[in-house]
């Protein structure tokens, strides 16, 4: 009896750690650049603590949802298929960050108190933005004249590489106004719209194109589900005009999204072609597709990146080609590189497991916006080439199947 007490009184004790540890890689996430190796070696303590905390039930209770199968599925078959290709050396990378992937769903699904997950995150954000836009306002201040941040500037006044620091500024807002949904304090509820108005602003500071177009599409997608008809277009006018006279008004986010110091060229599709590389990247990449034929089981992520290094050498403008070869900038569409990479077999099977995910979030809208945000951001970016990804891509997967009722617990493998 007394042996029992004492092993239940440890258990609590190795899960508590546990949560804690969980909550410290998720503060950890903004900074993750600077910090890897501790990141790891938490992951790693969570891994031996689960030993202690072991809970086959709730396992299995997890594993047997068709979405994480599905996942799953993929990683095998992406594992399968550079088996086949003889190139699993060469594409262990990525390979290994889709494994990571699973392992943190799992890791992340044995969090007991996953309020700690969100706090804990929400907290790195504010962090790494109050950071980050000091460092803006300060360099600002200190010029005659205002201007746009771009070019090695932003590695070295952004705490949080752009593109992250937006992106997880969105997530942040998606659980603060989730938080205060939920909340009937009204000292909370004032805390809670005071940082949800720093963060709104910071998004613009930041300068993140990509996250305020997916703030937008979500601010669009909450008023139809939250308004009546005649309500719900009237906000997104609303939502539009504001977002619009920002954008205008504000000479870094002029320049990013309408390329306004381009005065050469007229049209705004020209000034597409010549400044945003993304346009040549998917160019090159859709040639390779195009080329290869990747429609059973792809050619391996290896053999994509270097024939898309390859494609850069053809590029005519000498400076502009030296950039590309120098930064072997990868597809930076995570659709189209699973495309190449893992054929269209591959994709479809990825593709299977976003409708499945989507379909267990559609009744709660702080879920849905979510898995939404993270969709929207593969068309822009590899996660899976980062770790910093695959730790995202796996958290914001279980929060939100989470969210859909944070007051029970099962409702994470529901």
């Amino acid at each position: 009896m007394l042996n029992q007490k004492l092993i239940r009184v440890m258990q609590s004790k190795a899960q508590k750690t546990y949560d804690y540890l969980a909550a410290i890689i998720c503060l950890s996430i903004p900074f993750m650049t600077y910090a890897k190796a501790f990141v790891n070696i938490v992951m790693i303590s969570m891994l031996i603590l689960t030993f202690f905390i072991f809970n086959l039930k709730k396992i299995k209770q997890f594993i047997d949802q068709k979405y994480f199968k599905i996942f799953f599925g993929f990683f095998m078959f992406c594992l399968t298929t550079s088996l086949i290709n003889n190139s699993i050396l060469d594409d262990f990378s990525e390979i290994r960050k889709i494994a990571q992937s699973v392992l943190l769903m799992i890791l992340f699904v044995l969090v007991y108190n996953k309020e700690k997950l969100v706090n804990a995150l929400i907290l790195g954000t504010i962090v790494s933005a109050i950071i980050t836009c000091s460092n803006i306002l300060a360099y600002q201040l200190n010029l005659t004249e205002s201007l746009p941040l771009t070019g090695s500037l932003v590695n070295k006044l952004y705490i949080t590489q752009r593109l992250y620091l937006g992106f997880l500024i969105v997530i942040s807002l998606i659980f603060l106004t989730e938080k205060f949904s939920r909340t009937k304090h009204k000292t909370h509820k004032i805390v809670i719209i005071f940082l949800s108005l720093f963060l709104f602003s910071a998004l613009f500071i930041v300068s993140s194109r990509s996250s305020i177009l997916i703030a937008f599409i979500l601010f669009s997608i909450s008023a139809f589900y939250m308004l009546n008809k005649s309500l719900r277009y009237l906000f997104i006018a609303f939502i539009s005009l504001t977002f619009l006279l920002i954008i205008f008004n504000n000479k870094t986010l002029s320049k990013r999204f309408l390329y306004s110091d381009d005065t050469t060229r007229e049209t705004i599709l020209d000034k597409i072609k010549t400044h945003e590389p993304r346009y040549d990247i998917w160019k090159y990449s859709g040639q390779i597709f195009i080329e290869e034929n990747p429609y059973l089981i792809g050619i391996g992520t290896y053999k994509t990146q270097k024939l898309l290094s390859d494609k850069y050498k053809m590029i005519k403008i000498e400076r502009r080609k030296n950039w590309f070869i120098e930064r072997n900038f990868n597809t930076h569409n995570q659709y189209l590189d699973f495309a190449i990479s893992f054929g269209i077999t591959g994709l479809f099977i990825f593709l299977f497991f976003i409708n499945n995910i989507v379909s267990n979030t559609l009744k709660n809208i702080y879920s849905l916006n979510l898995v939404t945000s993270l969709f929207l951001i593969l068309l822009i970016e590899n996660l899976f080439h980062r770790q910093l990804g695959s730790f995202l891509f796996s958290l914001i997967i279980i929060l939100a199947i989470f969210l859909q009722n944070p007051k029970n617990e099962k409702n994470i493998s529901s």
